[in-house]
């Protein structure tokens, strides 16, 4: 190796001049030459990242250039786009309103079976099951002056009723009906509601029984004095009429009784009043454990004549006397086997309803409480509720009537498919012997059921 300086000759491998001192420089090693390729690679990778981030950067802005021609041009795209955020949050909104529709159809069929029309000898109105021992709440306007009312059930059913408690300061009365001891009562909101809340009135307005108005409670802590004293009622806007008075208001949502509907307000628009429960209970509980006597309820004020609803009354009078004598007739009732068919296969009617409907209620009032039919068909509803199972009824005839003094046995075919939890369809052909008995009020009611295997 020559130095660059002087000239002077060196080993191959030195690094300094032997003549003159001079650093040798080794050009062209191949030291040099990897570091020169590790450079010009390094430069390419660089520039290669950079034009990729470049590349993104364009293609991030090219999605909302698109969106932006697909809103103005293409409106097909655009409801491709969209379509993810209606199943996201408008599906849910449809669903929850279908469900609360659900709701109110399933209040409305689970409390009208407890809302009774009641009936004087001067005009008609509402009520509804307050307590068990078939305790029924009504306005004191409907029964003032009266101690005994007739009560029609749902079903169309009437039966005695006694007035046991009666307010001449407030337009509430008690009712008690022996034979609906055994219902289950209508559930009791015993807290103020809230401006707002839909509710539900139920009742015979006009005398059209069964009757259901959705509204709203538009309006708390109204003072009212009317002959009786008002205080701190609900304003609604559910429509109630003549009739309506006695009725119960219902919260939507939960089913429970909120009110006692009582007044009509009627000038440009109609509105109403109800008695809140929660101002009420007291009093009513304090009738439930001491009733009042029959001439302290005869007794209780004089100016029930102020309620009576003359377009009523005049049917209402007539109904009345038609009542009392069915009763009369009804007290020397005897057996006869045209009855005695139709009562049977009205039964079998009500029985299909009940296991539809997994509800004892349809068939209660025709069965002899206490008896062995009575307990077996309660205990066979509650069963099956639940369980998916169906009865379809083909086929029901009455094959045979014996009578005897104090029963009468009445046969039966009957013909039905059976689908059980599980799916299986089955069809069953059953004979049966229905022993039936005539109450102490003359109505008939079966009091067993002998299933032949």
């Amino acid at each position: 190796m020559f130095c660059q300086k002087c000239g002077g000759k060196n080993e191959a491998n030195a690094q300094f001049c032997g003549s003159c001192g001079t650093p040798l420089k080794k050009s062209g090693s191949s030291t040099g030459r990897v570091w020169l390729w590790i450079g010009i690679f390094v430069s390419i990778f660089v520039m290669a990242g950079v034009g990729y981030t470049l590349v993104q950067v364009l293609n991030e802005k090219k999605p909302s250039e698109v969106v932006e021609s697909v809103v103005a041009e293409e409106p097909e795209e655009v409801k491709q786009v969209k379509k993810p955020v209606e199943k996201a949050v408008v599906q849910p909104v449809v669903q929850k309103a279908k469900s609360l529709e659900k709701e109110k159809t399933a209040v409305i069929k689970d409390s009208l079976p407890k809302v009774y029309t009641i009936f004087t000898q001067d005009g008609l109105g509402s009520g509804f099951l307050y307590k068990k021992g078939g305790l029924i709440v009504t306005n004191a306007h409907v029964v003032a002056g009266y101690s005994d009312v007739i009560v029609r059930n749902s079903n169309g059913k009437d039966t005695h009723g006694q007035v046991i408690g009666i307010s001449d300061r407030y337009d509430v009365a008690l009712i008690r009906v022996a034979d609906y001891a055994n219902v289950e009562p209508l559930s009791v909101e015993k807290n103020e509601s809230m401006i707002g809340t839909e509710v539900i009135a139920l009742g015979s307005p006009q005398g059209f029984e069964n009757s259901a108005s959705v509204g709203y409670l538009t309006g708390i802590n109204r003072n009212i004095d009317f002959d009786f004293s008002y205080e701190n009622v609900y304003q609604v806007d559910a429509q109630i009429d003549q009739g309506s008075s006695g009725g119960p208001l219902l919260d939507a949502k939960t089913g429970k009784v909120i009110g006692i509907n009582s007044l009509l307000y009627t000038n440009k628009n109609n509105f109403a009043f109800s008695i809140p429960m929660y101002s009420m209970v007291d009093l009513l509980d304090s009738w439930a454990q001491s009733p009042m006597t029959t001439n302290q309820v005869a007794g209780a004020f004089d100016f029930y004549d102020d309620y009576i609803d003359d377009s009523a009354s005049t049917e209402a009078e007539s109904y009345y006397e038609d009542y009392v004598e069915e009763q009369e007739v009804n007290a020397n009732a005897s057996f006869n086997e045209a009855t005695l068919e139709s009562f049977i296969l009205e039964f079998r009617d009500y029985y299909a309803l009940a296991l539809k409907d997994e509800d004892f209620y349809w068939i209660q009032d025709m069965l002899m409480p206490g008896g062995a039919a009575y307990n077996e068909l309660e205990d066979y509803v509650a069963e099956i509720a639940g369980q998916g199972m169906t009865f379809d009824f083909k086929n029901n005839a009455v094959t045979g009537i014996e009578i005897h003094d104090q029963f009468a046995t009445v046969s039966t075919l009957e013909q039905f498919d059976f689908t059980t939890a599980a799916g299986e369809l089955i069809y069953y052909e059953r004979e049966k012997d229905y022993t039936v008995i005539i109450d102490e009020s003359g109505y008939y009611r079966i009091s067993d059921i002998f299933i032949y295997q």
